[in-house]
């Protein structure tokens, strides 16, 4: 932390009322070439001094100026102390889900920290990987092809059996990634569009997963996450529930679907002290895994999207704020909405919260589930 203070009087000469003349260019020149672009100015004190530019767009709307910044920010906790000014780091993720390239630069006794919209050049990445990767699903399908046709009458029937085996394949991916009545009305050219009116909605993530990844390499990464995707999947299991999908480190579960069931909320909530317990069994970069854990019950609509990469996926309000519920949840905390409180009565023990406004919902009052 001293290291960074320090830095922040390099350059004394430049003004404090007004940006460095390198801030001020890259702000004209992102705006004209209409890119988005946001700045926070931080003080010797590392708190914000000022801010500006489209901070709605990169989800900074909240940050309070004269509050440190690292406690508004997580990803500036990994920044500090940085190790000269200026200073760049290109496509971090943002509370916004959007990506930027960083830029710090010393001013007068302060740093402005300028976010440059990256998205694109992100999701153009991205496309061309999934292309890549297509390309090489074409071309082991054409090996297959041409190995058949070579084949003898033995080859043949061999090649029988292994169609049947591959049918048998195909329908165990089917059904890990399908509820098998869903599987079924799908396999039947039925459309998938239902409205189940009662429902619990789980979000659970890693906790300063993109921060620990930086100091491990990928091989650990992706087992972490397999651990954590395995516990979820065996879980879901033991409890009836559904694991619709994961986003990153984030896992999202469902119960009380395709099948109602009145007690959603009960099984949701004890997959979630499960799940918490399961984790802590395992270290991600020297220390305990952790969660952040949020649910809420209410009415969605699910169904099936897509043709050749279909997914079941759910909609609604009640996934939006299971998805706040979870973000505003403190490392290690299960929150739950009033509604799923009611719905558990006095089964669980829960400890009352101050209501919390939560973005785009409003203030919502919300409980912690106790082990």
């Amino acid at each position: 932390m001293m290291r960074f203070v320090s830095l922040l009087r390099w350059s004394p000469n430049r003004p404090m009322d007004r940006l460095p003349r390198e801030v001020g260019s890259w702000i004209y020149d992102f705006f004209y070439n209409e890119h988005s672009v946001a700045y926070l100015k931080i003080d010797a004190q590392l708190c914000i001094a000022a801010k500006g530019g489209n901070l709605k767009h990169y989800g900074l709307s909240s940050l309070r100026i004269g509050k440190p910044v690292a406690d508004q920010l997580e990803f500036m906790e990994g920044l500090l102390p940085c190790p000269e000014l200026p200073y760049h780091m290109a496509m971090v993720e943002l509370p916004s889900g959007r990506v930027a390239d960083l830029h710090l630069f010393a001013g007068n006794a302060c740093v402005w920290l300028l976010f440059l919209d990256a998205t694109a050049e992100r999701d153009n990445k991205q496309r061309l990987q999934q292309k890549a990767y297509e390309m090489t699903l074409l071309q082991e399908r054409e090996r297959q092809l041409n190995e058949k046709l070579q084949s003898t009458n033995e080859a043949l029937r061999k090649s029988q059996e292994g169609l049947s085996r591959e049918y048998q394949r195909a329908e165990s991916l089917l059904l890990n990634i399908l509820p098998a009545s869903i599987a079924e009305r799908l396999k039947a050219h039925k459309k998938i569009a239902d409205n189940h009116t009662e429902v619990s909605v789980l979000f659970a993530d890693i906790v300063g997963f993109t921060e620990r990844t930086r100091s491990v390499g990928a091989v650990t990464t992706l087992a972490i996450l397999n651990y954590f995707f395995k516990a979820a999947d065996r879980l879901s299991e033991r409890y009836g529930c559904e694991k619709i999908k994961t986003i990153g480190d984030c896992v999202m579960v469902v119960a009380g679907l395709p099948t109602a069931r009145s007690d959603h909320a009960e099984a949701l909530a004890h997959y979630a002290l499960e799940l918490r317990k399961a984790v802590k069994r395992e270290r991600f970069a020297g220390e305990p895994l952790r969660l952040r854990i949020g649910i809420h019950s209410g009415p969605i609509v699910a169904g099936v999207i897509g043709k050749r990469r279909f997914a079941y996926d759910l909609w609604g309000e009640t996934v939006n704020l299971a998805s706040r519920i979870q973000t505003s949840a403190e490392p290690d905390e299960i929150r739950i909405s009033d509604a799923t409180h009611q719905l558990l009565g006095p089964k669980l023990a829960c400890d009352p919260l101050e209501e919390t406004e939560l973005r785009g919902t409003g203030r919502v009052r919300m409980w912690r589930l106790l082990a």
